[in-house]
C-alpha cells in the first residue's frame, strides 16, 4: 500500500490481538478441568469474582473462531479447543430433540437464569454452522452426524410456513412461543446467521433441502429492510437494536457470498451504509434507533461486527476515501477503548469488556463473545491495512 497506508497504528492493531488470543487461550474463559471442561463461559463478574453461566451458543463462536485461527496460523492447538468445546456441547447440552439448550448457569443469581430450559433456534444456527466448518478441517464424522441432527430440528420444526424462524422453544411445555418483550424472542431478520448454518452443511451434503430453507429465510428477512438499508428489530415498535441489524448483515453476506446472490450481497451492504450514515461525530453508532430518538451508548460487540462489516462489504479503493477512512479511524478509537490492558489478573487481561447498557451503565464484564467478535474485526483490519489479498471464508464470520 505503500504511502496510501490508512493513518491507523498497524503495531498497535497487532498487539491488540495479540493479547485478545492469549486472554481467549489462557484467561479459564474455556473451562478446562471437571464436569465443564471444553464449555466457554459467557462472562467473568469482576465484582463476584466468577463466570455467570456456559452458554451453548458463545461455544459456536467459539468453535468458529478456533477454525478461522487455525486456517490463520495452522496451529493444531486452536482445532484442540474447538473439538473440547464440541464434545461437551454434544455430552451436556444436545436435547433428544436435536436442538441445543441456551445455558448452563454457573452463578445461580443470574437474571438470564430463566433461559436454562429454552432452546433458540439462532443459537442452533450458530452451533451448526461451527460444528460444519470444524467438520470440513477435521473430517470427524460425529461432527458431521449431530450437525444434520441439528439442522433436522432447525428445518423440520422451528420455521413455520410463512418461512418465519419460531425463536424460542419451551423444554417444559414442549412448544415455541414468540415475546415482542425481546429483539431475541422475536422471529426476525436476525435468523440470517441460521441461514449460515443450513447453506454450510448444504455445501458438504448437497442436500437441497438445507440450501431452499436457507432462501426461504433470508428471503423473508428482506420484509424486513427499509429502503435506506435499516432492519427492523422491533416489528411492533418500528424501531432498530444494531446488534441484530447487523447480524441480518452478516448472515445475507456470509450466505450471498457463497450463492453469489447480489441480492443478498446487496442487502447487506445498504445495511451498513445505514448504520455508518448515523455514526455521530464521536464515531458512535446508534445502539438503538427508536421512532422518537436515537441512543448511543456504545455496545462493544455492534462496534464491532460494524468494522467487520465495513470491511466485506467495501472495496479497498472506497476505503481509502477520506470520509470512510475517518470512520474506521473513530471506530477503531472506541473499540480498543474497551480492551483490558496493563491488568495483573489473568482472567480479564486482553479481553473486551460488554460495554454499557442503554440507560448508559458501564459493565466492566470481560466477555467471550464480544472478544471474539473484536479479534477478528482487528485481524481482518490488518490484513487490509497490509493489502493482502482476501481469502475470508463466508462460513468463518463469527
Amino acid at each position: 500500500m505503500g504511502k496510501k497506508k490508512l493513518d491507523l497504528n498497524l503495531n498497535k492493531i497487532e498487539n491488540s490481538i495479540d493479547q485478545g488470543i492469549h486472554w481467549l487461550i489462557n484467561s479459564g474463559i474455556q473451562n478446562k478441568k471437571g464436569s465443564r471442561s471444553g464449555s466457554v463461559n459467557a462472562w467473568f463478574d469482576t465484582k463476584r469474582k466468577k463466570y455467570s453461566f456456559i452458554y451453548s451458543e458463545i461455544n459456536g463462536y467459539f468453535i468458529t473462531m478456533m477454525v478461522f485461527l487455525y486456517k490463520k496460523t495452522n496451529d493444531k492447538k486452536y482445532i484442540k479447543y474447538a473439538l473440547n468445546s464440541a464434545s461437551w456441547l454434544i455430552k451436556n447440552a444436545l436435547h433428544k430433540n436435536g436442538g441445543f439448550k441456551c445455558l448452563f448457569l454457573i452463578d445461580k443469581t443470574s437474571l438470564h437464569a430463566y433461559k436454562k430450559n429454552q432452546i433458540y433456534s439462532f443459537d442452533n444456527g450458530v452451533i451448526l454452522n461451527g460444528f460444519v466448518s470444524l467438520y470440513k478441517v477435521t473430517k470427524k464424522k460425529f461432527l458431521l452426524k449431530k450437525a444434520i441432527k441439528c439442522a433436522d430440528w432447525l428445518t423440520d420444526y422451528c420455521i413455520d410456513k410463512n418461512n418465519g424462524v419460531k425463536p424460542v422453544y419451551e423444554i417444559s411445555e414442549n412448544k415455541f412461543y414468540e415475546s415482542d418483550k425481546e429483539w431475541s424472542t422475536i422471529s426476525g431478520s436476525y435468523h440470517t446467521k441460521v441461514a449460515t448454518g443450513l447453506v454450510n452443511l448444504y455445501s458438504v451434503t448437497k442436500k437441497k433441502k438445507y440450501l431452499e430453507f436457507a432462501k426461504r429465510i433470508c428471503d423473508r428477512s428482506l420484509k424486513f429492510q427499509n429502503k435506506n438499508g435499516r432492519f427492523i428489530s422491533f416489528p411492533f415498535k418500528g424501531g432498530t437494536n444494531a446488534h441484530p441489524h447487523c447480524y441480518s448483515a452478516e448472515g445475507l453476506w456470509s450466505v450471498g457470498k457463497y450463492l453469489k446472490n447480489k441480492k443478498y450481497l446487496f442487502a447487506s451492504k445498504k445495511a451498513t451504509r445505514w448504520i455508518l450514515k448515523e455514526q455521530n461525530s464521536k464515531g458512535q453508532v446508534p445502539r438503538l434507533y427508536l421512532v422518537d430518538r436515537i441512543i448511543y451508548n456504545e455496545r462493544v460487540d455492534a462496534i464491532a461486527q460494524v468494522i467487520r462489516l465495513l470491511l466485506i462489504n467495501t472495496d479497498f479503493q472506497s476505503v481509502l476515501k477520506s470520509d470512510v477512512k475517518r470512520k474506521i479511524q473513530k471506530l477503531l478509537k472506541i473499540l480498543l477503548k474497551y480492551q483490558n490492558k496493563n491488568h495483573n489478573n489473568i482472567k480479564v487481561e486482553g479481553s473486551f469488556y460488554w460495554g454499557k447498557t442503554s440507560q448508559g451503565k458501564l459493565l466492566k464484564h470481560p466477555n467471550s463473545w464480544v472478544t471474539f467478535f473484536s479479534i477478528q474485526s482487528l485481524i481482518l483490519l490488518k490484513s487490509f491495512l497490509k493489502n493482502e489479498k482476501s481469502n475470508f471464508d463466508s462460513f468463518d464470520l463469527v
